[in-house]
């Protein structure tokens, strides 16, 4: 599977830079039209109380997936933050803690969980699966680099120096896991107007059970945008 993936032309992928990131803060008005449009969301199909950890990204917190969790609370899930406070980054450190947590969750209640995960949180979420296939039932991602990591985003310098890796050698190491294919549903919401991550790196052509979704939406917004509410609902109602 990686000597397949090396064989793609990654050079073509187009990487938004640091300054583009100003126009992140239109994000804001995905935010306003979401309140507006939530009376039609609700109407959306309910939940089978399926429990759901939402994953935030880079540098954020729980605070800022509280509108996507209230939401599917809303539609009969049981969603819940992931509890660690804010994402600092470091994936080998926060990968074994989501580890820790969904497996003491499902020895807690025995059943399966969904992990939907925004920016960096969708990466940790795909990669929480792929380390626990026997009890992640569905993933859902939003923007999240799953092709490369960092590389193919305009903070790629800005996270090798904070953490001090080799992004080149990272993405070969990201390109390792696919060996271990992805086997449950699997959702990847994109956006060519991400001002953050490359669109081409969204997208998942490998994992077996993958369904890439365009939408119109900043990097930002895809947190708090109606049309990809309105997906996700579908996307979790595929697997009732």
């Amino acid at each position: 599977m990686a000597k397949v993936m090396d064989a793609i032309d990654r050079t073509k992928y187009y990487i938004p830079s640091k300054f583009q990131m100003v126009k992140e803060v239109l994000g804001i008005l995905e935010a306003g039209k979401l309140v507006f449009d939530m009376p039609n969301l609700l109407k959306c199909q309910k939940g089978d109380g399926t429990r759901i950890i939402v994953l935030p990204g880079f540098a954020t917190d729980d605070i800022f997936t509280f509108p996507l969790r209230k939401f599917l609370e809303n539609i009969g899930y049981k969603p819940e933050g992931w509890g660690l406070g804010n994402n600092h980054g470091d994936v080998p450190v926060l990968l074994d803690l989501m580890n820790q947590k969904i497996r003491e969750m499902v020895k807690e209640n025995q059943e399966k969980i969904i992990l939907i995960g925004w920016s960096l949180g969708g990466y940790l979420a795909r990669e929480t699966a792929r380390d626990n296939q026997d009890i992640v039932k569905q993933v859902i991602t939003l923007g999240s680099p799953i092709i490369g990591g960092p590389k193919y985003t305009s903070i790629a310098d800005i996270y090798s120096k904070r953490h001090n890796v080799n992004i080149d050698q990272l993405e070969k190491e990201i390109d390792e896991r696919f060996n271990n294919p992805l086997k449950m549903p699997i959702f990847s919401i994109y956006s060519k107007n991400d001002n953050v991550v490359s669109w081409q790196a969204c997208i998942d052509l490998y994992s077996p059970n993958v369904i890439n979704q365009e939408i119109d939406a900043t990097h930002i917004g895809l947190i708090a945008n109606s049309e990809a509410y309105s997906y996700i609902s579908k996307f979790l109602a595929m697997t009732h």
